[in-house]
């Protein structure tokens, strides 16, 4: 008996609803002039509104940085593997530290603050970033009002007080609204830098001058110390290369002064044996100089690390603007869908 009430119930409720779709579907289908209409009026507003308004543009850096520690831990690894350690873990941590320095480059408050003080060339000529940011954001009348020419700024000279505030003010901006660095993948040492603004001149410019400096500063940092090294062996060898040539001339003259010595008479042959270990100890020290020198050569090129682009932004950048029918196919199914929805909820409200 229970079971046939069950039954009974399902059936009631089935038709229930079907009766509910049927009703709601002629309702809509009566409405169908309207609905239309909605549709139209509503996928007009998206294309304008998608055409109208300032796209956002992206412009991106991607480059790999060369993992050196596979090649200067090569010879550790060979010597762990003897002894069953496992040294590719030590390689994949020093190759995330060298990719998490340089993403924290790229976010540094001094690296975009030499980026903004970089200059561009533009039709009406030479510009630095940092007006032309202020240009674009239209942050003229608010610097001006603070008492501030920024068109006065210039890195060679000290910031005041008041010229760092705003600056500042800038770089956390770019930072928390514009700039973009991350790392596609953790198991890669690929970084994509970008940086996206609705002024598509200053996207690609600011992202390349970002890019430009900060691998320019991360390469003189990793080769500070060899680089060093260099210069002064560089130094020493052509100082004692100078000593060397004033020994060889002073053993010229020696030997001129005395053309044919006595070689009975000791005393006359010391002058220029005196010349003669002046030379072969300068010549010695010489020979090792330039050899510590080539070998710092080599040390300082493989310190250097490789930073290889892989992509750059070029113009036309990419942007958020929908394309046409793009644009036409999520206007009609937004049209569409918000005037059904209209319609139903004023249905609903009236019915109850």
């Amino acid at each position: 008996m229970s079971s046939e009430k069950n039954n009974f119930e399902n059936t009631i409720s089935l038709s229930f609803l079907y009766q509910r779709l049927k009703d709601w579907i002629f309702f809509l289908i009566d409405r169908r002039g309207i609905i239309i209409l909605g549709t139209f009026c509503l996928s007009f507003f998206t294309i304008s509104y998608n055409y109208l308004t300032s796209p956002i543009y992206y412009a991106r850096t991607t480059f790999v940085l060369d993992n050196e520690s596979e090649s200067s831990m090569g010879d550790l690894s060979s010597i762990a593997s003897l002894a069953g350690i496992n040294a590719s873990s030590f390689i994949d941590a020093s190759s995330l530290f060298q990719i998490d320095n340089i993403q924290e480059l790229y976010r540094s408050d001094k690296m975009i603050r030499k980026t903004l003080m970089s200059s561009v060339e533009e039709l009406d000529g030479n510009f630095s970033l940092i007006e032309l940011f202020i240009r674009a954001e239209k942050l003229e009348k608010k610097w001006i009002s603070l008492g501030f020419d920024y068109n006065k700024m210039s890195s060679n000279k000290t910031p005041s007080r008041l010229e760092d505030s705003l600056t500042k003010e800038i770089i956390k901006t770019i930072k928390e609204n514009y700039l973009f660095v991350d790392k596609p993948s953790r198991k890669t040492t690929i970084l994509e830098i970008g940086f996206n603004h609705k002024n598509e001149k200053l996207a690609k410019n600011f992202n390349d001058n970002l890019v430009k400096i900060v691998n320019q500063f991360y390469n003189e940092t990793k080769t500070l110390k060899t680089g060093s090294n260099l210069k002064i062996l560089q130094r020493q060898s052509d100082s004692v290369k100078n000593i060397l040539d004033t020994s060889i001339m002073i053993l010229a003259e020696t030997d001129q002064r005395i053309p044919n010595p006595n070689p009975l008479s000791k005393i006359n042959l010391v002058p220029y044996q005196k010349a003669m270990i002046d030379v072969q100890a300068n010549s010695t020290i010489y020979q090792e100089l330039i050899k510590q020198l080539e070998l710092a050569k080599v040390t300082h090129r493989n310190k250097a690390p490789l930073i290889q682009i892989i992509d750059e932004p070029i113009y036309p950048l990419e942007n958020s603007r929908w394309k046409l029918l793009k644009t036409l196919i999520y206007g009609i199914c937004f049209g569409f869908g918000i005037s059904i929805l209209s319609i139903s909820i004023k249905r609903i409200f009236k019915s109850t």
